[in-house]
């Protein structure tokens, strides 16, 4: 999605109550941000694709969409993703195969200021965060490592 269509997604997500509708169009943007890739690079035009622990230097997504950032919370523990390049069908589809309305408590959505205070340019495009009452959830989440395809600052809130 575009910045501007992105806003519009999660202004629809966030005016939702419901939490099946939320659930519903999580899943839905998994599967169709799964295909688009992102390149980062820096103002000075030096591309960048795989450099660890950035979040100091300014990057600017050049190409590609804007895509969100996701947080799965259980108790105090949290894990942040982005769907972003490379990543496999299959793993995008266990993702999308564990938020579920039996597996999920709730969905906070953040598209203000304090995203980005709090998880810098990994929150450009907003933050979904996905909470859990269930251990065995939330260690499904963790055993797929999704952090690990990411070289930004995403690593530093694998878990806090």
């Amino acid at each position: 999605m575009t910045k501007k269509t992105n806003d519009l997604w999660f202004q629809s997500l966030k005016s939702s109550n419901i939490l099946t509708e939320k659930i519903e169009l999580i899943n839905q943007r998994l599967i169709s941000d799964m295909n688009v890739y992102i390149k980062w690079s820096f103002p000075d035009g030096i591309t960048v694709q795989r450099i660890p622990k950035l979040d100091s230097i300014s990057k600017i997504r050049n190409q590609g969409f804007c895509k969100p950032l996701y947080v799965v919370k259980y108790k105090k523990k949290k894990i942040a993703f982005r769907i972003e390049n490379p990543l496999n069908d299959n793993l995008t589809n266990s993702v999308s195969k564990l938020i579920t309305e039996n597996n999920i408590s709730a969905v906070e959505v953040w598209i203000d200021d304090k995203r980005k205070v709090l998880y810098g340019t990994s929150a450009d495009c907003g933050i979904i965060f996905i909470s859990t009452n269930k251990r065995k959830i939330f260690k499904a989440f963790k055993n797929l490592n999704l952090t690990n395809f990411y070289m930004d600052e995403i690593g530093n809130y694998k878990e806090n």
